[in-house]
């Protein structure tokens, strides 16, 4: 571009500011939601109720939480996972009371069994359970996944709170499905994990579970490993639909729990893929360099 003599610079900056313009009018002004989004993809939320959208704030203030996270993230003699470790350990033993706002909106909201949907945990609760599962589903997103992503982007303390308190309906066969590759984030298949019954058995990591590897363009089973566990071809047909749906509703690829429940195709909580980071050639400059003490090199004298 440099190269292209007079004009070259500003003929491309023009295309970018005119491609640009272009994108902004081909998408909508206000962004469908998650539900929006399901039943356009042929599935339906589960129900459930969202916390009020203060609980967090006040869960915070009540528990005198405010200047501990922001002096926790701002020493720099910490690292990642001791800030992580220290803000969990502090939200678990926080108190989350009844009679509290926040307490009384999540046992109003729960009728028993429920499934707490956080921002990055989604978590089943019994009677006696849903207090410290909130609890939980907030600890959960200062894990140090979550908090290094805020903190990479510039907001360590931009956390909304958000839980969502979802009845655990009957269902056939439920489980997971990813819109792309979790270990290389390719696309063209969708990976699936599922078993009979809720979706509780499948997050607790106690059920049996049939593996699927699906064409995410038609459907088709491609490797599959495990019982049939009612992953009918129609019933996959649906899946590859809504996941296809999710990610591009996403801009990226997801992972959606699921359950069929008869003829219902339900939607319990859809999170962004994080993909692991390439690594680094040894010759990168900002590469981890080995102490010199620690290199097989014999001494010259």
């Amino acid at each position: 571009v440099l190269g292209a003599g007079d004009g070259g610079v500003d003929v491309l900056a023009r295309a970018c500011g005119e491609a640009a313009a272009r994108r902004r009018r081909s998408v909508p002004e206000a962004s469908p939601s998650l539900e929006e989004a399901s039943r356009a993809a042929g599935a339906d939320r589960s129900e459930g109720v969202e916390l009020p959208p203060d609980s967090w704030r006040r869960f915070v203030s009540e528990n005198g939480l405010a200047d501990f996270l922001s002096s926790t993230l701002d020493d720099a003699s910490l690292g990642l996972r001791r800030k992580s470790a220290r803000v969990r350990e502090r939200l678990l033993a926080a108190r989350l009371e009844p009679a509290s706002e926040a307490g009384r909106a999540a046992l109003a909201a729960a009728t028993v069994p429920v499934l707490v949907v956080g921002e990055d945990a989604t978590l089943s609760a019994s009677a006696g359970e849903v207090l410290d599962k909130v609890r939980e589903a907030w600890a959960a997103s200062w894990a140090p996944g979550p908090l290094g992503a805020r903190l990479r982007a510039g907001r360590g303390l931009d956390y909304a709170g958000r839980v969502r308190m979802a009845r655990l309906a009957p269902a056939d066969v439920s489980g997971l499905a990813f819109s792309r590759d979790p270990g290389s984030g390719r696309r063209g298949r969708i990976r699936v994990e599922a078993a009979p019954g809720g979706i509780a058995a499948v997050l607790e990591g106690g059920a049996a579970s049939a593996r699927r590897t699906l064409d995410a363009r038609t459907g088709r089973v491609l490797e599959s490993q495990g019982a049939e566990a009612s992953l009918t071809p129609a019933r996959l047909k649906r899946l590859a639909r809504l996941v296809r749906g999710l990610d591009a509703w996403r801009g990226g690829g997801v992972e959606t729990a699921f359950s069929f429940a008869g003829g219902r195709l339900l939607v319990h909580h859809v999170r962004p893929l994080e993909f692991p980071a390439p690594a680094r050639p040894v010759l990168d400059p900002f590469s981890l360099r080995p102490a010199a003490q620690a290199l097989p090199v014999k001494d010259a004298r």
